[in-house]
């Protein structure tokens, strides 16, 4: 693939990869990198765990996390989970108090008003996720490398994630939209191929509606995908063990590189790091990579519709100049839309500090795979016919986001809490429910 007329430099590119913001600071050379260190063997998120490698601080603190594990462990019901929220620091403590409250009105939704299973499966979810925090809160918490493989072991945070947002996912009402696309992927990734999937972004769970989507259909797809992450996604608490359980390339944002100034250039050193481990990783081959190219989530509009955000071309475009360099494997490029919104829906205006308002829905949620999608300009359909000085990074941005936006259209109706029943669209599926999502 040709560099785009008109495309933006490097260092510009760079700048809107990570999502759910936009990354920034990169030298220039980012792009010419060779790839450096050794070859690495094709990522089994079964079987690898990411290591912490940051000192433990305190010689006691594997006691003090093991105590307070058991201490979740033992603690009774509903008061017992508000005991142990009672003690989270106190930017997260009333955010967490009331997604107890969220949770349980939404679990008796989907136990069909059963106190007792509703109450049970609050229970063990909770304590789940409050085992997973307390390693976060009272020991070392973990420090996320640039390429961040998904811990399985001891604790198996993939899981954890799976049976507290799968919980809330109306399997009877969500849709698999063209699931030959999915088989085409994992075809494509057996024989050493890439694929790069990008579309728009609605919760703070998307990172687990493929895995859950496609578990039955297409085993072990949904856990071998590697997602573009922003500050948000590796330093909110609420969000930290939920993206330990995931394959990440993790980025700082150009809009929050000077917080903090003493930390600026270990940020922009991480950030041009992350490039070459997505270089390597390209050029391995067999890597599935998910971006959102809007650099954000998608947000409801004051007429109470959704549509999704607007694409950055430049993170486009940097996907594309990656994927179609010499010597990297195939890559294949889709658009991918989700219809996640009402599970986990964002706040209403966009923030910058973290800890924010949790509540949640018990709804269904869809996924929709478009065509695959010529990047290149001199053979793709959208590139024909434009002005001899068309800006064709811009060209091709507008074409993904309208491929996104049709498939958004065709599955969003399956997202409204309490939507009632929902057809299914041309070429879909209902998706069954996965066996890793407990049942109560």
């Amino acid at each position: 693939g040709r560099a785009l007329p008109h495309a933006p430099r490097p260092d510009t590119t760079m700048a809107a990869l990570a999502t759910p913001v936009s990354l920034g600071a990169f030298p220039k050379s980012a792009l010419g990198t060779r790839r450096a260190g050794a070859r690495r063997s094709r990522v089994s998120p079964r079987v690898r765990a990411a290591v912490e490698t940051a000192p433990a601080a305190d010689p006691l603190e594997d006691v003090k996390v093991g105590a307070a594990k058991l201490a979740i462990k033992l603690l009774p019901g509903e008061g017992g989970l508000k005991a142990i929220a009672g003690v989270l620091p106190s930017k997260y403590k009333n955010t967490f108090l009331g997604l107890i409250d969220s949770y349980k009105a939404q679990m008796l939704k989907a136990t069909n008003g059963d106190e007792a299973r509703a109450s049970t499966a609050l229970t063990s979810i909770f304590k789940d996720m409050m085992t997973a925090y307390a390693g976060q809160i009272i020991g070392t918490p973990y420090e996320f490398p640039s390429h961040h493989i998904c811990i399985r072991e001891p604790f198996d945070y993939y899981q954890m994630a799976n049976a507290y947002i799968g919980s809330l996912v109306e399997f009877d009402r969500s849709i698999l939209r063209y699931p030959e696309r999915w088989t085409a992927i994992q075809q494509a990734l057996d024989r050493g191929e890439n694929v790069v999937l990008m579309g728009n972004h609605q919760s703070e769970g998307d990172a687990a509606f493929i895995p859950l989507l496609t578990e039955v259909s297409h085993p072990g797809l949904g856990e071998s995908i590697t997602y573009v992450a922003g500050d948000r996604v590796v330093t909110d608490l609420l969000c930290k063990p939920f993206s330990m359980g995931k394959n990440l390339l993790c980025v700082h944002s150009k809009k929050h590189m000077d917080d903090d100034p003493a930390l600026k250039s270990a940020k922009m050193k991480q950030n041009l790091n992350t490039v070459k481990a997505m270089q390597r990783l390209l050029k391995q081959g067999g890597i599935c990579i998910w971006i959102a190219p809007a650099g954000g989530r998608d947000r409801r509009s004051p007429d109470g519709t959704i549509t999704p955000d607007k694409f950055d071309p430049a993170a486009i475009e940097m996907l594309r100049k990656l994927g179609t360099k010499k010597g990297a494997a195939k890559t294949h490029y889709y658009p991918l839309a989700m219809a996640t919104y009402d599970i986990m829906p964002p706040p209403v205006a966009k923030e910058k500090s973290i800890g924010e308002e949790r509540i949640v829905n018990f709804t269904g949620a869809g996924l929709s795979l478009g065509e695959e999608l010529d990047v290149d300009p001199a053979t793709a359909e959208w590139a024909q016919g434009l002005p001899e000085d068309a800006d064709l990074t811009q060209a091709l941005a507008d074409h993904l986001w309208e491929k996104v936006s049709e498939e958004y259209k065709a599955i969003e109706a399956c997202n409204v809490p309490g939507g009632g029943a929902v057809p299914l669209p041309e070429g879909a599926v209902r998706p069954v429910r996965p066996p890793s999502v407990p049942t109560f």
